[in-house]
């Protein structure tokens, strides 16, 4: 039931940002650098880094300036 998603985001662009009640998603870092905001609290991400987004986190990932991209890995039950 899992989903893969990828996300692209230019040079200072970001999310809009959402949250999952009962589910978790992990998001890894392929290429560029930039901040995810887990319920508001910044974390500094780079290329390689792997995040767990916990049940009911609100995420928001914003990219540095060379840009962003990332996989999403999600349950596919998902109702957005």
């Amino acid at each position: 039931n899992l989903v893969v998603s990828t996300t692209k985001l230019n040079p200072y662009k970001s999310t809009s940002g959402h949250k999952h009640q009962g589910q978790e998603e992990v998001y890894h870092f392929i290429e560029g650098s930039g901040t995810i905001y887990l319920d508001d609290k910044p974390h500094f991400v780079h290329a390689g880094d792997i995040v767990l987004i916990d049940d009911g986190v609100h995420h928001k990932v914003k990219a540095d300036s060379d840009g962003l991209f990332f996989i999403c890995v999600f349950d596919g039950k998902r109702k957005h």
